[in-house]
């Protein structure tokens, strides 16, 4: 079993995750390479009564009325910040941005329903996860797969099932095209009559009378295909397996290019999947115990999606998110990853999010220096909200400045600042006036100096990336 430093543990959990402890850091990384990737994708094993019972204590979903787009945003928000399955949120929200359905069309209700079979199916073989989706509510009035009927197929389903959710237009190692227009609107026939009962619990139903029988052509085989046997085939195509791939590196590892090297990369992990049955547990195990991992190239290579960056900080910091109740509630952090160009439940479009430099823009960047604003200065304790007391931050500062500038950037990373360590440290070592003073760390300089100095932390481009 290969070793796992602390360096290592900590990318770990930030990518497979969105960060933790020193405590969670050295657990991990006490496990070695293939054990903490065991204990993180296992995450059912993973006692979670904590989160649970502050789910039951914070929100009521009893009535469908209460399933509110706020109150969606909220509830994941709360899972992402105090959930120990941490690999289970972030692959939940890997799916939600490949099957990007949005509460702009779809009500809040399928779509906290939606959420959940995402969290439930995230690991399983990728046909199974790819029917459920495909059958459910959310996915068929988002692509309007209930108006595609008998003679009057529509095609927005069958195109984006093959372009964007399973193999995409073309082969991303061969290059080669796909799928023709010809292959697409056969698709959409075979998925004619799928819909939904309009009554609780609103299952997938077939209706007969509005589904096409008749012989189709799809990839050069003829048969009276069903939505299903399209699903199956798509499902064990090579071009699905190097695209799948291609999305998780690109997700959790490092850009990829298209250099003969990347695409060998890719043509070897999509080995993993075709395998192994289809599965997504398969293949993600193999990407996160890799070298390519682990490798320089991918350390702080990808731009934090704006949930890593407040809810890492969160979680890096011990800080705390009070969530409040569904009669008076805090959506604070759902409202600055808002502003920052991630709205949970609101991907942009049917192609999700555009990540890495997409993140990055004059007004994105102005909302994450905001962020770390609003979590350092907010000193309201008792109030729903997101915030951190003098005594969470106490335990992290050391007697000399130096120490206490080290100790914030192993936390909120580690961080590798090069010359700005010496200014943090200057920053410590000055007064409001300019003037020299010596540093100590009582609780006026935590109340000040130290929130200030997190605060310049979170505005380092270091910390913007992951």
């Amino acid at each position: 079993m290969a070793s796992l430093s602390y360096e290592e543990g900590a990318h770990l959990l930030r990518r497979a995750g969105f960060g933790g402890s020193p405590d969670e850091i050295d657990d991990l990384s006490s496990r070695g390479r293939e054990g903490a990737v065991d204990y993180l994708i296992n995450f059912n094993q993973i006692d979670n009564t904590a989160l649970q019972n502050l789910l039951s204590a914070s929100f009521d979903f009893s009535t469908q009325g209460d399933i509110t787009n706020g109150e969606i945003r909220r509830w994941w928000f709360t899972r992402l910040v105090a959930t120990k399955r941490q690999f289970e949120e972030k692959m939940t929200l890997f799916w939600h941005n490949h099957f990007a359905t949005s509460s702009s069309k779809v009500q809040d209700f399928f779509m906290l329903n939606q959420n959940l079979l995402l969290r439930q199916f995230s690991l399983d073989r990728f046909d199974n996860l790819l029917l459920k989706v495909s059958q459910d509510a959310a996915m068929l009035i988002w692509l309007d797969n209930i108006t595609n009927v008998l003679g009057r197929p529509n095609e927005n389903f069958g195109r984006e099932l093959q372009e964007l959710f399973t193999m995409g237009i073309n082969d991303v190692v061969t290059g080669e095209q796909n799928y023709t227009e010809e292959d697409v609107k056969a698709v959409a026939q075979a998925f004619t009559g799928w819909d939904y009962v309009r009554r609780a619990p609103f299952a997938f139903q077939l209706k007969a009378n509005q589904h096409d029988n008749s012989v189709k052509t799809i990839y050069g085989q003829q048969a009276n295909f069903s939505g299903e046997d399209v699903i199956t085939i798509i499902s064990a195509r090579p071009a699905t397996a190097r695209y799948l791939t291609w999305k998780l590196f690109n997700f959790f590892v490092y850009p990829l290019t298209g250099s003969a090297a990347d695409k060998s990369t890719i043509d070897r992990f999509s080995k993993v999947y075709l395998n192994n049955n289809h599965s997504v547990k398969e293949l993600v195990r193999a990407i996160l115990t890799s070298d390519e991992f682990f490798s320089e190239r991918a350390f702080f290579s990808l731009v934090k999606q704006p949930v890593e960056l407040v809810v890492g900080a969160v979680r890096m910091l011990g800080g705390t998110y009070n969530p409040g109740t569904n009669a008076r509630g805090s959506n604070t952090l759902a409202q600055l990853s808002r502003n920052m160009g991630e709205d949970l439940f609101g991907p942009p479009d049917v192609a999700g999010w555009d990540f890495n430099l997409g993140w990055v823009n004059t007004a994105s960047m102005l909302e994450r220096f905001n962020f770390a604003n609003t979590f350092m200065s907010n000193r309201n304790f008792t109030n729903p909200g997101v915030f951190i007391t003098n005594d969470q931050l106490r335990p992290i500062t050391k007697p000399s400045s130096k120490k206490t500038v080290k100790r914030f950037l192993s936390r909120l990373g580690p961080l590798s600042v090069g010359e700005a360590l010496g200014t943090l440290r200057a920053y410590l070592e000055t007064g409001d006036n300019g003037q020299p003073v010596t540093y100590v760390n009582d609780d006026p300089t935590i109340d000040k100096k130290i929130r200030g100095l997190v605060h310049q932390i979170m505005c380092l481009p270091e910390f913007q990336l992951n």
